[in-house]
């Protein structure tokens, strides 16, 4: 017997679904393990990784350094010691001053562990009991001032980059956005509009559970504010309750974006620069238990 008109139909959107995720697979694929990807991990590893007081310092500085004007964006992004800089090919700006920070002092103890585990210091000269082994252990002796710049306080090789989401531009399938705004709201969220990124720290859209609302920023084209709406509806859809809720932030942002990559691609939206690099731009995603806890999260953005 012969499909109907509806099977067929039916059949053809499952097939360009299948392949919209089979592309999204192969080109993200292809981006984390690109050569401009690998340059931007290499540059992250030789960067070291500092204390959250550590942070707090620095940023208080780097405030301090903007508001003096010696630095020409409010917040540091990259800090390293003036070594690094200059083995990474860049040199620190005449007149710049180093944030200070606190390094830790260790060194090398030795300690006679018993046969039940038991440790104790040894002195300089002192040799171990007859049924004591030797071990040496790292300890703490202190803190000392060292001095870190941020990136924009040199100058020199340009830093290499991750791929960047680039934003739709144009107009959206005529009726899309209408679609999911419905569907957005007979999940029972209201949909509104922000001037800007700022107004949602620098995200596209966002979606509160408490309030119920998903925003999305007014200032973008058409097509990118379609390609936004889609990605929170998705997020409205798996994960407002468990087990989605109990899910990984990076696990929910992929997740919303494929979402958002196969429904506009279905309807003749490519969002590939965008969703490409959105995608792997999470990557590598955090391993999942059974027992993972669940916990309530403010919501989604994108």
């Amino acid at each position: 017997m012969r499909p109907s008109l509806t099977e067929q139909r039916h059949a053809h959107a499952a097939a360009k679904i299948a392949e919209a995720q089979r592309t999204l697979a192969t080109e993200v694929a292809k981006l984390v393990t690109g050569e401009d990807w690998r340059r931007f991990l290499d540059f992250q590893a030789k960067l070291h990784a500092y204390s959250p007081n550590n942070v707090m310092l620095a940023v208080a500085q780097h405030a301090q350094a903007f508001a003096d004007g010696l630095v020409g964006s409010e917040h540091p992004t990259h800090l390293a010691g003036f070594h690094t800089w200059r083995a990474l090919g860049r040199t620190v700006d005449r007149g710049q001053h180093g944030y200070a920070i606190l390094a830790p002092c260790r060194y090398d103890r030795r300690v006679a562990l018993d046969p039940n585990g038991q440790a104790r210091p040894l002195a300089k000269d002192e040799a171990p009991g007859a049924d004591e082994q030797v071990e040496k252990r790292r300890v703490l002796a202190g803190f000392r001032v060292e001095y870190v710049f941020d990136v924009s306080q040199t100058s020199g090789v340009p830093l290499p980059e991750p791929p960047r989401p680039t934003l739709l531009a144009g107009e959206a399938p005529a009726g899309l956005g209408a679609a999911v705004l419905e569907m957005i709201e007979e999940l029972g969220f209201r949909v509104d509009t922000v001037p800007d990124a700022s107004a949602l720290q620098g995200a596209n859209g966002q979606t509160n559970w408490g309030s119920r609302t998903v925003l999305i920023r007014a200032d973008m084209d058409d097509a990118a504010m379609v390609k936004t709406l889609i990605h929170e509806a998705a997020h409205c859809v798996l994960h407002e309750g468990p087990p989605g809720q109990c899910l990984p932030r990076p696990v929910k942002e992929v997740e919303a974006e494929s979402v958002a990559y196969v429904v506009a691609s279905v309807h003749g939206m490519p969002t590939d620069g965008y969703s490409f690099p959105y995608v792997a731009g999470w990557f590598p995603l955090p391993a999942m238990s059974p027992s993972t806890t669940c916990t309530a999260e403010g919501g989604g953005s994108a």
